[in-house]
């Protein structure tokens, strides 16, 4: 007797696949895309990030928005030019936008769900289940994603803790930018009144295809884009928002 006697085959069930390991990157383009999953989350000093799945024609692509500064600099979403003038955090911006451009709502006034969803641990190296706090009304959202493909640093803690360069490199995908699904427009074209959507144009001449390198040696500099490349790529909800 076989110990898999109580295994058997069903032609009705797809077999085995070939498959390559590791998630494909997306070359640098403009995405129609929907919102899997979002979720708020706080670094270890303080900084509140908003962590995004979007689906790209079943392609997973994900995004952190760091929506502001740590404890240190005062949990701000702002920070001060020499000058004195305050700049919104580039994290928030994108924050802001994508809620604007599909619920409607600024990110401040966001609802949230405390959920359990399966989060990397670094400590017990694997997925873990933790309570996060979820912003429910951005899932099933439909979005148009500006995305870079992009080449950067790894990187690996010093003697003194602190992240820097290993001297090697690794392709990433990265949200750069945010168009309304309907209409294809951006939040400062919405804000200026403008009918005719013209910066998407605007943007795909100069990205689509193109592999933008942010890698200590390149210096922001881009180059054309390979295709073919593989990579990593509750309770009731509460009155006030996590971000007032």
């Amino acid at each position: 007797m076989s110990i898999f006697d109580n295994i058997k085959s069903d032609d009705s069930i797809e077999g085995e696949e070939d498959r390559l390991g590791g998630a494909a990157l997306l070359d640098s383009g403009a995405y129609p895309a929907k919102v899997n999953l979002a979720w708020v989350t706080e670094s270890s000093g303080g900084a509140m990030c908003i962590n995004v799945n979007f689906n790209v024609d079943g392609r997973e692509v994900r995004q952190r928005f760091y929506a502001t500064s740590g404890r240190a600099k005062g949990q701000k979403n702002y920070y001060e030019t020499k000058d004195g003038e305050k700049r919104y955090l580039p994290g928030y911006n994108m924050a802001n936008a994508l809620c604007l451009l599909t619920v409607g709502k600024e990110l401040q006034a966001m609802d949230h769900e405390k959920k359990v969803i399966k989060l990397y641990d670094p400590q017990a190296k694997a997925e873990v289940p933790t309570e996060v706090p979820v912003l429910t009304d951005l899932i099933g959202q439909e979005i148009i994603l500006g995305v870079l493909r992009q080449t950067v640093d790894k990187v690996a803690k010093n003697d003194a803790g602190a992240y820097q360069p290993t001297g090697e490199t690794r392709e990433e995908n990265e949200v750069d930018k945010l168009f309304r699904h309907r209409d294809s427009l951006t939040f400062a074209e919405i804000r200026a009144g403008v009918d005719e959507p013209k910066f998407l144009e605007r943007w795909k001449a100069k990205w689509t295809g193109e592999i933008r390198d942010k890698s200590t040696g390149g210096a922001g500099t881009t180059k054309a884009s390979a295709a073919g490349k593989t990579g990593t790529g509750g309770s009731g909800k509460p009155t006030e928002s996590l971000f007032g």
